[in-house]
């Protein structure tokens, strides 16, 4: 039986309808918090097979409902600023309040597969520091970076308000290993890193603890089965959803309630051997 930690409190999940996101949000969902999801499409899980077998609702608010709790998802565009703010008002309004964000919207491409249609891969960005598009430049940088600002800035005062708060941002090791051909991915996951130390000075006066987590090798729909990385992997296995979610628990719960401007890598020991 999973102790319900978090009964009463609120989750705010960005991108949360397939993927990482998904697992954070059942994660939390049976520690008994409400989820609300925020994501560009709410089924766009339906392009990735390996995410689409797992499904057993036809939306992850669903599964979220079949936990015993309450959830709500909302479809839109996180590069938006003021549509941003609006969708975090409209979640405070239905649900009450809001104790715990989860920034995880992004992704390192230039076009989603669900933009595409079914059966379509994602184009991934491939430019360089010294040759990147225009066009790519400020995709990948306004669906990582920005989306996790706005979501931020969009929260911060209610937080500010209630004197509490958890705020978790996604990284990636993308932006601690620096690799030339996915440089606007690494660049804005980088930003991040930076940005939540100094969001965690700004908001720690206030009991708002803000850290951060970086995947590294993670096996998701979207990027597909890697276990053929082992071998460059300290623990030699590629990571799961739900070893991130692990740590996602850490960081939202009282176990960490003294804890803040930290960015925890998850990756099996890769990032701390290069």
């Amino acid at each position: 039986m999973v102790e319900k930690k978090l009964a009463g409190k609120v989750a705010l999940i960005t991108g949360g309808a397939r993927g990482l996101g998904k697992g954070y949000a059942l994660r939390l969902a049976e520690l008994g918090a409400d989820i609300a999801i925020i994501d560009r499409n709410l089924e766009n899980f339906k392009v990735y097979e390996f995410e689409r077998t797992q499904m057993t609702t036809s939306t992850v608010m669903d599964e979220c409902r079949k936990l015993g709790v309450k959830s709500i998802g909302l479809e839109l565009d996180l590069t938006d600023r003021k549509a941003t703010r609006k969708a975090v008002d409209q979640i405070i309004s239905e649900m009450d309040k809001l104790d715990i964000v989860i920034c995880n919207a992004g992704g390192g491409t230039t076009k989603f597969a669900d933009e595409i249609g079914v059966g379509a891969k994602d184009i991934v960005t491939t430019a360089t520091p010294s040759n990147c598009p225009q066009d790519t430049l400020i995709r990948v940088l306004n669906n990582n970076l920005m989306t996790c600002i706005y979501t931020c800035m969009a929260v911060a005062p209610y937080m500010k308000k209630q004197k509490s708060g958890k705020i978790v941002t996604v990284a990636s090791s993308a932006g601690i290993v620096a690799s030339g051909r996915y440089f606007p991915y690494g660049t804005a996951k980088a930003a991040i890193i930076y940005y939540t130390r100094t969001l965690a000075k700004d908001l720690g006066p206030y009991n708002i603890n803000v850290n951060c987590i970086a995947p590294a090798i993670i096996r998701t729909g979207r990027l597909g089965d890697r276990s053929h990385m082992a071998d460059n992997i300290p623990l030699r296995r590629e990571g799961t959803i739900e070893d991130c979610a692990k740590v996602i628990e850490f960081l939202v719960t009282d176990l960490s309630d003294y804890v803040t401007g930290k960015t925890i890598t998850v990756g099996g020991g890769i990032c701390d051997q290069q």
